[in-house]
């Protein structure tokens, strides 16, 4: 199959994107971690015999990204990067949610988004199936950066099941690292550099960056087109494969550390816990 043809298929998300990417994938893993992953392209024999203690769920979106990327940016990605965690992890890779809160860009067609409480349900649900099945550690991997019901819905699930261990993280736990001072938030340029270095055959004629004079709580009030017309939040001209490349490397380790050292202390906590 052609990488445009996996790449376009929303049914059969790829697993790999740009050729040129994954030419380093094998010695990231060196770095990162095993390469003992199982995901939904196992059966169900092969998933059970890999024994794996950690499922890895990536969250994506269907929204706009302006005129310059695709509405599934967010689940392409999603798909991208999730993978090179499950693989360091040697984690069970679910499949890329492909919607979750996406309302605030209603107004751009083809977006298609789920209502908070939806969502939560949807994780919990997961959450509940894996348990059933022995996997009580999940990673779940925000790729889209506007699903604040998932913070409450983790927290509730470890609280009220002891259980589980279940945390969150994503590319947006180190946006913020790289970016340094400056505010980003839709079409950014991290986000198309990724785009670029991964699915560069998706990425078409970048429109003007855009800052608004405005905070990101007029989300919430007007929806981003009244306060952001082309869909741009940032500064998508910035960009360039090589820094996409770069950041995939920097936004992959830091998520499989937190994962590791969450998941450690964790059980310290609770073993400790267990002796009182």
């Amino acid at each position: 199959m052609t990488l445009t043809a996996r790449a376009t298929s929303l049914s059969n998300p790829p697993l790999s994107g740009n050729i040129h990417a994954d030419r380093s994938s094998s010695e990231a893993l060196a770095v990162w971690g095993g390469n003992h992953v199982v995901t939904y392209e196992n059966t169900f024999k092969e998933i059970e015999d890999a024994k794996p203690e950690i499922a890895v769920l990536a969250i994506g979106a269907t929204e706009q990204h302006s005129t310059h990327l695709p509405i599934g940016t967010d689940y392409l990605m999603g798909g991208y990067l999730s993978r090179k965690v499950a693989e360091a992890l040697d984690a069970y890779l679910l499949p890329v949610l492909p919607f979750s809160n996406s309302q605030e860009h209603q107004d751009f067609f083809g977006t298609v988004w789920l209502q908070p409480t939806t969502l939560r349900q949807v994780v919990m649900d997961v959450c509940r199936a894996l348990k059933h099945h022995g996997i009580r550690k999940v990673l779940v991997m925000e790729c889209h950066g506007g699903n604040w019901i998932l913070k409450p819905t983790i927290r509730e699930i470890n609280l009220n099941d002891p259980e589980m261990m279940v945390i969150l993280a994503g590319p947006g736990t180190v946006t913020a690292k790289l970016q340094g001072a400056k505010i980003e938030l839709h079409c950014t340029t991290a986000e198309t550099a990724l785009m670029m270095h991964v699915f560069p055959e998706l990425v078409k004629e970048l429109p003007e960056d855009f800052q608004p004079e405005v905070g990101r709580e007029y989300l919430d009030y007007v929806g981003m087109r009244a306060v952001a017309p082309t869909g741009v939040w940032g500064t998508p001209n910035a960009a360039t494969p090589e820094s996409g490349r770069e950041s995939v490397e920097k936004w992959v380790k830091p998520v499989v550390d937190y994962a590791r050292e969450t998941f450690a202390r964790l059980e310290e906590i609770r073993r400790k816990a267990d002796k009182k």
